[in-house]
């Protein structure tokens, strides 16, 4: 399953990739990526991992790029 989530106050693509890099190594996770601005982040992962995909994601996102924010895109 694909989800997408809005990223906001990353302006740094060192730290996208670094994120990235944590995240491909969570269980459960297929895929990941940050779009080339910064502000969107798709994650493809088992269905049932998802809630402890993000918590992890969030956490991750926290330490790596202070004040990054993530909040869940509907389409």
């Amino acid at each position: 399953m694909l989800r997408s989530y809005h990223l906001t106050h990353l302006t740094d693509t060192g730290k996208a990739e670094k994120i990235l890099r944590e995240m491909d190594g969570l269980e459960g996770v297929r895929s990941v990526s940050i779009s080339e601005d910064l502000k969107e982040l798709d994650v493809e992962a088992e269905e049932n991992s998802f809630s402890l995909i993000m918590d992890r994601t969030v956490n991750i996102c926290r330490r790596v790029a202070d004040g990054c924010e993530i909040t869940f895109m509907f389409r």
